[in-house]
């Protein structure tokens, strides 16, 4: 429940903080944290990628799928300059599409 973890939370800061430790004093904790930090700083580059091109498309007039916004979070390895650089210069979603897979790593 929410009171029980905020009573462990607590009673974790008040023995770190007698003992001079924190959460990344532990392994396990230190990594699963450092994994949390990575995908959430991944999710957050997906959705600036998918908020600009879908800004760029729209500014331009172009029509979009809702298919194009899941092809926006499964790209992998393409940079944000890369993806706005291909709406930039697309003449609709299918090419788009083509010049963004030509990317992909």
């Amino acid at each position: 429940s929410e009171t029980t973890v905020a009573t462990l939370r607590t009673i974790g800061r008040t023995l770190g903080a007698a003992l001079g430790t924190g959460p990344d004093d532990d392994p396990l904790l230190r990594t699963e944290r450092r994994k949390s930090r990575a995908v959430g700083r991944t999710e957050a580059r997906v959705e600036t990628q998918r908020d600009a091109v879908l800004q760029v498309l729209e500014l331009r007039g172009l029509p979009v799928s809702a298919a194009l916004s899941r092809h926006l979070a499964q790209l992998q390895g393409v940079s944000t300059a890369a993806v706005v650089k291909a709406a930039l210069h697309c003449r609709d979603e299918d090419d788009f599409l083509r010049r963004t897979r030509s990317k992909q790593r």
